[in-house]
């Protein structure tokens, strides 16, 4: 009776893309079973796929220990063991069914393994074993070398980097100057949404040619490499002593502006799930307090009469649920109030100052010399750890200190020259920023009594 095989194919790197690596093995794996006489129903392919990394799961593989399993195949056709498996445990799940199954049949065309027979799987798991250390020595030399790279700040292969030209040293300054303008909206406020709306509607996309999307923007916002550091497993590449490597390459952000950028986009605070199409809401959303409990309000549609309401969180939200006013007329309110505040006073342009950069090397110097002390045994760990908590606390203040001033910069630098005439024209991000600048919340005091009419004193602006 004609066997019905299935022929897998793998390769771990496919360079070029194309495919070529696994139709030679398909080809010659096509040869081997028509030479035993065997059918092929069906082919796999896991094209530029590792055998080896344990996070890497191999959808054909799978399929056809499936497929073996459930009796749709009488046997696999491999152009070498290898290429079916580098780890003992995908061998052994293999071998598993041959127990289960009488007369399958398995071969390669490097030479013939009997997954049947006890000899066969003997040699076949020595071989795996082989291909396996083999793997392991392997990523260990290339873990090494790219350490070694990393540590010499030399920019490696790969797609090329937004923001540099080919070189991956140099600056693209069309690149570099929306890179800039992107850290000085996330920090005014603009959500990456709205940011990647622009950019693709610009015509801008990605170095492969891509739509941007708020995941890859962030990726790309929060990496080293826009301050000038090396980037090794996607932080700071750090020499032996701990200090952070330089890369050889121009930096696109101060290095403060892209650890405040670092910090807004990665605040486990920041909204998860804004608008898909990039447009905020509500445009208070954030800023309304309850005056009740003190918890933020959110934005509620009514899609029945095309409005929406402010209102408090339920208690299950850590809110009240007590308080709730009209969204639009209170928008509109607090807009007018912050055009009039604006009108009448002349804004500075550069922002505030801050002067905690000093302290903040001080006390991250302290943190170092403190855990050093603690990895060469001159202090113990009741010692170090409680000063090193304390200090991390009074590091994060500043960090948020400098985050904040940098912040109100951006929105300083970004303020039009009328705002009363611009704001028609203004999206609902930018309307927030300039809102957020100039006022701390808004809070909601309780109806006295519900159903009754609209009442502006319900509204307590806080100045900031």
């Amino acid at each position: 009776m004609t066997a019905s095989v299935g022929v897998y194919c793998r390769i771990s790197e496919d360079i070029e893309g194309r495919g070529l690596g696994v139709k030679r093995q398909e080809s010659d794996a096509r040869a081997l079973a028509k030479l035993r006489r065997w059918q092929v129903v069906e082919v796999f392919v896991d094209n530029d796929l590792s055998a080896y990394k344990p996070k890497v799961v191999r959808p054909d593989f799978e399929r056809l220990l499936d497929s073996l399993a459930a009796g749709a195949l009488d046997g696999v056709v491999v152009y070498d063991l290898d290429r079916f498996a580098r780890k003992p445990v995908d061998l052994e799940r293999a071998i598993r069914i041959f127990d289960d199954r009488d007369g399958l049949v398995f071969a390669t065309v490097q030479g013939d393994i009997d997954l049947s027979s006890s000899d066969g799987r003997t040699m076949a798991r020595i071989m795996v074993a082989f291909a396996n250390k083999s793997s392991m020595d392997t990523s260990r030399r290339v873990k090494r070398k790219h350490l070694e790279l990393a540590r010499s700040g030399v920019p490696v292969g790969g797609n090329r980097p937004f923001g540099w030209l080919p070189d991956r040293r140099t600056l693209d300054l069309r690149e570099t100057e929306l890179l800039r303008q992107a850290a000085s909206d996330v920090l005014a406020g603009v959500g990456l949404h709205t940011i990647c709306r622009r950019w693709n509607e610009a015509g801008v996309r990605t170095t492969v040619g891509n739509l941007w999307q708020h995941t890859v923007l962030k990726q790309t916002l929060i990496s080293p490499r826009l301050a000038g550091f090396r980037v090794y497993q996607r932080d700071i590449a750090r020499h032996e002593d701990g200090s952070p490597v330089t890369g050889l390459f121009e930096p696109v952000l101060e290095e403060s502006v892209w650890r405040a950028v670092r910090d807004v986009l990665t605040d486990p605070a920041r909204a998860t799930s804004p608008p898909h199409d990039g447009k905020r809401k509500y445009l208070l959303a954030g800023l309304v307090r309850c005056g009740g409990c003190s918890s933020l309000m959110w934005g509620m549609a009514n899609n029945k009469y095309n409005t929406f309401t402010y209102t408090c969180k339920p208690p299950t939200a850590a809110g009240c649920g007590k308080c709730a006013i009209t969204g639009p007329r209170t928008d509109e309110l607090i807009s007018e109030l912050v055009i009039r505040y604006l009108a009448d006073r002349r804004v500075k342009r550069t922002g505030p100052q801050w002067t905690g950069e000093r302290d903040l090397e001080r006390v991250t110097k302290q943190i170092q010399e403190l855990m050093e002390a603690y990895t060469s045994g001159e202090m113990g760990r009741e010692t170090v750890f409680p000063a090193v908590a304390k200090l991390e606390t009074e590091a994060k203040r500043l960090r948020g200190e400098r985050t904040e001033v940098l912040r109100r910069q951006a929105v300083g630098r970004r303020q039009p020259t009328n705002v009363a005439k611009e704001w028609p024209e203004m999206d609902v991000d930018r309307r927030r920023a300039i809102i957020a600048s100039v006022l701390q919340s808004v809070v909601i005091k309780p109806a006295e009594r519900k159903g009754g009419r609209y009442n502006p004193e319900r509204l307590e602006p806080v100045w900031r």
